[in-house]
């Protein structure tokens, strides 16, 4: 943390330099890799701005206020998010750590690495990532963790072109989209209802592609429903992977770091979440989705599962357990 109170004093500097600057000199702009609500609920899956014009020379610094990551192609084919080794699946390298130079012509890849999955960090937009633009062109970057449908658009000008707004005026623009987003989200969330039908209920984990949210909210209140009762869980959000488990006891995490001598650690994707227990009716101890996929993406989309006993059963998304993704539901 002392290091990114660190980058947070020279980037205040930085910014009064930029502000002050003539046009014709390197200037940074800002853009805040998604956001949340105070609580968690509604997370932006978007870039804020999702374009910014500057010029040649000119610096931009990424700001993260979610689990994102920034990833250039430069003309070739972006890495895959999660690669297989032994039978075991691992967030991959390419993506979850720094590659790349600090500058940028529209040649190689560059990748921002992810940062710590810690609501904290990305409530205070601590972690950040910096690109210098050396050559004019018009360059599209993409989140690999969300997906193409969270794509952002750096327009680097020849030095001297006029441009439509100074770096303040980006970040407000941004701040705007961003205040839009989530409010869009909110709404969302205040309409959302499990659906009923004879006898099974049907529970939609919602996000937005257009408008850039995603609910981090299986219900709004405990669902109440009789003896019998089949309960389908359903993604449609382009953007999340969710898990609905019953864990019986502690949730455990969705990655588990593995140490390695003179590298980095190993992100083991937890097969206890990653992998289905297999049951189709609700029965004490340990009950498992496995990952849901976003919609529009391949892979298992809906879950579920019949409660045949009276009680009340709590569940998670041990991916979204810090931002209190939870539900609980009551038999009669």
């Amino acid at each position: 943390m002392r290091w990114f109170a660190k980058v947070a004093a020279g980037l205040a500097v930085l910014g009064l330099v930029a502000l002050q600057a003539p046009a014709s000199q390197a200037r940074t702009w800002t853009v805040v890799a998604g956001g949340l609500t105070r609580d968690g609920s509604v997370w932006s899956n978007a870039f804020h701005p999702r374009g910014v014009d500057i010029t040649v020379g000119d610096v931009v610094e990424w700001q993260f206020a979610g689990f994102h990551n920034v990833a250039f192609a430069g003309g070739g084919k972006l890495p895959p998010l999660v690669v297989t080794q032994d039978k075991s699946a691992y967030l991959n390298p390419q993506v979850a750590f720094p590659v790349g130079s600090a500058e940028y012509d529209g040649q190689g890849y560059r990748n921002s690495g992810v940062p710590p999955e810690d609501p904290r960090v990305w409530a205070s937009r601590q972690h950040r990532y910096r690109l210098r633009f050396t050559k004019p062109g018009t360059y599209v970057y993409t989140c690999i963790v969300h997906g193409p449908a969270m794509s952002g658009v750096v327009r680097v000008h020849p030095q001297g072109t006029p441009l439509p707004r100074d770096p303040a005026g980006a970040l407000r623009q941004g701040l705007e989209e961003q205040r839009a987003t989530l409010q869009a989200g909110q709404r969302a969330l205040a309409r959302l209802r499990p659906e009923a039908r004879g006898g099974s209920v049907r529970i939609a984990m919602v996000g937005d592609g257009q408008r850039g949210y995603s609910l981090m909210r299986f219900t709004r209140t405990p669902l109440v429903v009789r003896r019998g009762t089949t309960v389908t869980w359903e993604i449609r959000d382009p953007f999340e992977i969710h898990t609905v488990t019953f864990v019986g006891g502690v949730v455990p995490p969705f990655v588990v770091p593995q140490p390695q001598n003179g590298g980095p650690p190993r992100l083991l994707l937890n097969p206890k979440v990653v992998v289905p227990t297999g049951e189709r009716v609700h029965q004490p101890g340990y009950v498992n989705s496995g990952i849901l996929a976003p919609l529009g993406a391949p892979g298992v989309h809906t879950y579920s599962l019949r409660f045949d006993r009276p009680g009340t059963y709590t569940y998670w998304c041990p991916i979204h357990a810090a931002l209190g993704m939870k539900g609980t539901i009551v038999v009669r």
